[in-house]
């Protein structure tokens, strides 16, 4: 049997994490925190600045070995996928916040374990689905490659903070689909074949 078409993949886990999006998280995502105090302006402000840092550090750590830009790829993956993969890492953060909230009311604790399922989980996504099914993108001789792992990490840290402040699905899906932009610009893949 043929393995199905990277597109069709993507398609399949996406409607999968919107599922589990709209199943789960309903309150979550139709609600929003309209608080914006000065600590949540400051976390928008260190979030925009983290995603140039990452465009920055993406831009010049990848290839697209020639392939063509095709726009409606771009847009998308851009928003298919920072909608979907953000219901998911949602739905792992959650999970471990609420393991936690049996054992202890401290929601740093909480937030520990959330964060930790969520690095565990973006890790295990990242190296079984996407590495294997999107062409080679990675230029490993590149100075820039080191600084493409502690970038990363900096983006899921403030993130979490806006789920575990604010429970703020949508701008969390606003950055991902920023993200999934630069990506999808520079590695240059079809989501049509």
């Amino acid at each position: 049997m043929a393995a199905l078409p990277a597109p069709l993949l993507i398609y399949a886990y996406w409607a999968l994490a919107i599922m589990i999006g709209l199943v789960f998280f309903r309150n979550d995502i139709f609600s929003f925190n309209r608080e914006f105090d000065g600590r949540r302006k400051a976390l928008i402000l260190l979030s925009i600045v983290i995603l140039a840092v990452n465009a920055f550090v993406y831009s010049n750590s990848t290839t697209d070995s020639g392939r063509s830009l095709e726009p409606l790829s771009v847009l998308i993956f851009s928003i298919g996928n920072g909608i979907a993969e953000t219901f998911m890492f949602y739905a792992v953060y959650r999970l471990g916040e609420e393991l936690v909230a049996k054992f202890t009311p401290n929601r740093w604790a909480g937030f520990a374990v959330g964060f930790l399922f969520f690095m565990i989980y973006s890790g295990i996504i990242h190296g079984l689905f996407w590495l294997p099914i999107l062409p080679e993108h990675v230029v490993q001789t590149s100075p820039f490659k080191p600084f493409f792992m502690p970038v990363q990490l900096m983006i899921a840290t403030s993130w979490a903070l806006s789920f575990f402040w604010y429970r703020d699905l949508r701008t969390v899906i606003f950055l991902h689909a920023i993200v999934d932009l630069t990506m999808a610009w520079n590695v240059k893949f079809s989501m049509f074949y």
